[in-house]
């Protein structure tokens, strides 16, 4: 295992681990370059994703464009439907520069920006497909019963990361209990002396 200088053919220690550990997880996390669309987005936290790709879209006046309220159809002259066509293909350009290729594969078909953001939607909260959706919400599930607070990492973060699991599943219309959440944050908190008052 090679983990960094010094480390290629020694076992490594707990404190290396750890450390390969946080830059892996820095290194996964989203990146907001200068104009705001998200880069590194891997498929995962769907929910920030779409948050961040909501508030590019507004900051860029397209938002009515990406949700269908404003259409080709209700404009008035030609002027008007050719800005909306750049209109829709910066959306496409926004939307594919900010998803990775096996998602891209999946949507680049569509013709307008609207389109693929309702295709990216669809993928991701699963409306249409019931098999999928079952899918997802059981793996969301076994996750969020599932993952653990790393000795010395951000007790925030892993709040959060849980909390997101949460959202995602009500989002598939999949609800999870106060009482259940408290249980499956107490049970992410390993065996440690700290938090062993809390059990």
């Amino acid at each position: 295992m090679s983990l960094g200088p010094g480390l290629v053919g020694s076992e490594p220690k707990p404190a290396d681990l750890l450390l390969h550990r946080k830059r892996s997880r820095i290194a996964d996390q989203l990146k907001f370059p200068s104009e705001g669309v998200p880069k590194n987005w891997k498929g995962k936290d769907w929910q920030a994703y779409k948050f961040a790709m909501q508030m590019v879209f507004r900051e860029a006046e397209l938002m009515e464009i990406v949700d269908g309220t404003i259409t080709k159809v209700t404009l008035s002259d030609a002027e008007s439907e050719e800005k909306f066509d750049k209109k829709q293909t910066k959306i496409m350009r926004l939307i594919g520069m900010s998803v990775p290729s096996e998602i891209l594969h999946q949507i680049r078909d569509k013709m307008t920006g609207t389109e693929m953001w309702e295709a990216l939607c669809d993928l991701f909260e699963n409306k249409v497909n019931k098999t999928v959706k079952a899918h997802t919400i059981r793996r969301l599930r076994d996750e969020l019963w599932t993952v653990k607070f790393s000795p010395g990492g951000n007790m925030n973060l892993h709040l959060s990361k849980m909390f997101n699991i949460r959202t995602e599943l009500q989002t598939l219309q999949y609800a999870v209990d106060d009482i259940d959440m408290v249980e499956m944050m107490l049970e992410s908190l390993l065996a440690q002396a700290e938090f062993e008052s809390l059990k």
